[in-house]
């Protein structure tokens, strides 16, 4: 009897079921993007990995449950730069360099994290990523030290986690207009300016009250 995916998983430490994993993975995420979703099937992927349709349920319930687990992966595997342990090291252009590497991250896999939104996979999906940006932007606060944020860290870091979301989820949805470099430079200044500035309103309120 083939084992549940439940089973499947809980041998995660096994260097075969990590391989076939990846492999099942590398074939879905390139079938998405040469077919779109709906045109991929459990057989496909099973061909394009070189394994049996069997192996791949032994995995995996069906192509949803590939997919959650794939996007999963990809949100994982996002590589993060080491913070410099002062603060004042880790510059503007430091920001934008990690920002890059997510939305280039994102970009290489649009077409998956396209149809996970129109499959009204959406909610699970940026709870799960303000999740993971709220516990970098807490071990980078961590790693700084000494901050003294004028605001409290348990308000503002869901809502920089949110903001960051939401900045993502709408350069997706409106196939990408900017390149990543572009797009990173706006995310930080937006983050670092906050919306006001960036709109030029401090200035037009600072011009209203003088």
């Amino acid at each position: 009897m083939a084992a549940r995916p439940e089973r499947a998983r809980e041998q995660g430490t096994d260097p075969r079921v990590i391989r076939t994993r990846k492999a099942l993975r590398d074939a879905f995420t390139a079938l998405v993007r040469e077919r779109g979703l709906d045109a991929v099937t459990i057989a496909d992927v099973a061909k394009r990995a070189m394994v049996n349709r069997a192996t791949v349920y032994r995995h995996f319930r069906d192509k949803y449950d590939l997919m959650r687990f794939t996007i999963d992966s990809l949100l994982a595997d996002i590589a993060w730069r080491p913070v410099p342990s002062d603060p004042a090291a880790f510059s503007f252009q430091d920001a934008v360099d990690h920002i890059e590497a997510i939305l280039e991250r994102l970009a290489q896999h649009a077409d998956l994290f396209r149809a996970v939104l129109a499959l009204g996979g959406g909610p699970r999906l940026t709870l799960k990523t303000q999740r993971f940006v709220e516990g970098i932007i807490r071990h980078r606060m961590e790693v700084l030290g000494d901050l003294e944020p004028r605001i409290p860290e348990a308000m503002i870091v869901p809502i920089l986690s949110r903001w960051s979301t939401d900045l993502w989820s709408w350069w997706l949805s409106e196939e990408m207009p900017y390149p990543p470099r572009e797009m990173a430079v706006y995310v930080v200044t937006l983050l670092s300016d906050g919306p006001l500035a960036c709109l030029g309103l401090d200035t037009a309120t600072a011009k209203h009250s003088t």
